[in-house]
């Protein structure tokens, strides 16, 4: 079953819900819709932990570009983003990202919405 971060006002509070939500999976999509974003999650796919200056390098984008970005895609619970010093390392929540893809196949699947 799907399942997604749950939200607090401040932002994700890590908790994990198996409740399905078309919004939070309308939100998910609407984050991947940009290249940009989707080269992001593209790139932390490995599953390793990258810094945002190393990911922005890669993009060929600016740090401020990359934050705007980012903070789309941790809103939407698809990455999670960890603060050492100045440094912020962001890591790709898979669990959301396939849960995501398998509730959207298992629906058309079945036809249903």
């Amino acid at each position: 079953m799907f399942k997604y971060l749950t939200k607090t006002a401040a932002g994700y509070d890590g908790k994990v819900s198996s409740k399905v939500d078309c919004q939070g999976q309308a939100k998910i999509f609407a984050a991947l819709s940009d290249p940009v974003r989707l080269r992001i999650v593209q790139q932390l796919s490995g599953g390793e932990s990258r810094s945002g200056s190393a990911l922005a390098e890669q993009l060929g984008i600016s740090l401020a570009l990359l934050c705007h970005h980012t903070r789309i895609l941790l809103e939407a619970g698809l990455i999670t983003k960890k603060k050492e010093g100045q440094t912020a390392f962001f890591t790709i929540q898979r669990d959301v990202l396939t849960g995501c893809m398998e509730n959207l196949l298992k629906s058309a699947a079945s036809g249903k919405d």
